[in-house]
């Protein structure tokens, strides 16, 4: 990004409002676009007036951009992107790569600013959950170990970030609800909005508090975990290729020993086993859709019908012929 041509500009500034709604309970929702000569796309606010708020970006630019953004409310942002990368800079000069389809927690105080960096030409898109301190004080009150970290490291630095890691297709299922890249005046569809966010910020939540637990229970760093959980992904939707643990480790960006051990106390089982049981399991449920046993087994990456008759035996305690005569 060279900076002789990059324009630096304030978030506000980029936009222009183009309609704003009242809701009941003092809430307002209103919809912006870029300024036209200066890139083309949206962005849409949704207020749920109960310490909640919401808001959708979808945009290209016609220069290379930085865009400055500060905010005297403390309080934490889920921030979901689904475009292309993009870098944020903070105030002591850290900067931190959003990759596409990945989703971190932000903390903030009340002294918040940072920059976020964007190129000429890139498709720009993100999904961003706000929540007020004091609500979120609440919301992971049970976790107060996590809670106490960030909010040490806000205190010091105006910020402090916890990484997500991949969205998952829980999160990505919801965050279908926000496609639209207009504002619905209807009341009914804004409340099932309203319902997906706040479903969406539980869940994420969640997952957070879930994989700190594991992190003290086993002795990981979060990118280990996210390593791990990148490996059960390429298992459990690449089943029926021919997959080797080397090339997991590779994809999965950790060392092919740590795969092996920290795999099994991660998840109770090896590597081999997992793969073994989703093939049995997806095999399994073809049978049930009447596909023949030779079918099922080269489907789910069996090359051979007597080792997959054989491991099915082992698995469910029955041949796969018998099986499939029982259901048929």
């Amino acid at each position: 990004m060279s900076e002789s041509s990059v324009l630096r500009i304030n978030s506000y500034d980029l936009l222009q409002i183009a309609q704003t709604k009242q809701y009941p309970f003092s809430r307002e929702n209103f919809l912006a676009k870029v300024k036209p000569e200066l890139g083309d796309g949206t962005f849409i606010w949704y207020n749920l007036g109960n310490g909640v708020a919401a808001y959708t970006y979808a945009y290209v630019l016609h220069q290379d951009t930085i865009t400055s953004l500060s905010s005297d409310i403390p309080g934490a942002v889920l921030v979901f992107n689904l475009g292309d990368d993009f870098t944020h800079v903070f105030k002591n000069k850290t900067q931190y790569l959003i990759k596409k389809n990945s989703f971190f927690i932000g903390f903030s105080s009340h002294a918040f600013c940072m920059e976020m960096q964007m190129q000429k030409g890139k498709r720009y898109r993100t999904i961003t959950i706000g929540i007020k301190e004091e609500l979120l004080f609440h919301l992971i009150s049970n976790y107060q170990e996590v809670y106490t970290k960030m909010a040490e490291e806000t205190q010091q630095n105006g910020y402090a970030v916890l990484e997500g890691g991949e969205i998952d297709l829980r999160q990505l299922e919801i965050l279908k609800a926000f496609d639209a890249h207009e504002m619905d005046e209807n009341l009914l569809n804004v409340l099932y909005l309203e319902a997906h966010i706040m479903y969406l910020a539980h869940y994420t939540i969640e997952r957070m508090m879930s994989t700190m637990h594991k992190i003290a229970d086993f002795s990981l760093d979060i990118k280990t975990i996210h390593s791990l959980e990148k490996a059960k992904h390429i298992i459990l939707h690449e089943y029926d290729k021919e997959l080797f643990i080397k090339q997991i480790a590779y994809r999965s960006a950790i060392n092919e020993c740590y795969l092996k051990k920290d795999f099994k106390a991660y998840y109770g089982m090896t590597v081999y086993e997992m793969l073994q049981k989703q093939r049995l399991d997806v095999a399994k449920t073809l049978l049930q859709k009447n596909h023949s046993v030779k079918e099922a087994a080269f489907k789910v990456g069996y090359k051979h019908t007597g080792n997959f008759s054989k491991r099915f035996m082992e698995h469910f305690g029955v041949s796969p012929s018998v099986y499939r005569k029982q259901l048929f």
